[in-house]
């Protein structure tokens, strides 16, 4: 079971760090994008587009950071929460799979959403940093929500 969830778990780390790649070549071109616009919007003086730009460009910075700094530490905190063992024999390595399955999975789900949102910026439409908040939201709920249940599931199953 430890050599799947090792195998399981390398995938998601590749799959993460290629999204993050993705990720980071989008934040540069919204960036880059929301520069231009508040160079051509200042040109025409029209203050409103300068300021939806800025912004703009401020909400890009803020997803970019709360991506590659707040998503691997709220990760890697709840993923040090959940049970490793609920039980002994094989409900505890299952377990143990679990949770290290929620938590890769968790983490891809968060840059994801951050990642659409960005991608939504870089094309010039509004940058959804809620929808991108709420969707972590959700990705940490589940998180907290298999941690109660791993040990309720050993204890109904009966194991040790």
């Amino acid at each position: 079971m430890n050599e799947a969830a090792s195998l399981v778990l390398a995938f998601l780390r590749e799959a993460w760090l290629a999204l993050a790649g993705a990720f980071l070549a989008f934040v540069l071109l919204a960036g880059i994008a929301q520069v231009l616009r508040v160079s051509s919007a200042s040109m025409l003086g029209a203050n409103l587009w300068v300021w939806e730009s800025v912004s703009a460009l401020l909400s890009i910075v803020m997803i970019g950071l709360f991506a590659f700094l707040g998503i691997p530490q709220i990760v890697s905190a709840l993923q040090s929460s959940l049970p490793g063992a609920g039980g002994c024999g094989p409900i505890s390595e299952l377990g143990t799979f679990a949770s290290a399955l929620i938590g890769g999975l968790a983490a891809l789900r968060m840059l994801k959403a951050t990642f659409i949102s960005v991608l939504s910026a870089s094309i010039g439409g509004a940058s959804s940093f809620s929808h991108a908040l709420i969707e972590c939201a959700e990705a940490i709920f589940g998180m907290i929500l298999a941690s109660a249940a791993i040990p309720l599931a050993a204890w109904f199953l009966g194991t040790c």
